[in-house]
């Protein structure tokens, strides 16, 4: 698990040198607000198509 959570950040944020320093909490909540965010532009896009 550990190796896709870092997967993800670096999808997310970059290559671990640009987030290694920062707390877990933090990366965390990143993690958990970019899913939150790709879904909202995948509304804004559907929403967009219909029009």
């Amino acid at each position: 698990m550990e190796h896709y959570r870092t997967w993800q950040l670096c999808q997310v944020v970059g290559p671990p040198d640009s987030w290694m320093d920062l707390p877990a909490e933090q990366l965390d909540w990143v993690l958990a607000i970019d899913t939150t965010v790709a879904q909202a532009r995948r509304n804004m896009e559907e929403a967009a198509a219909r029009d």
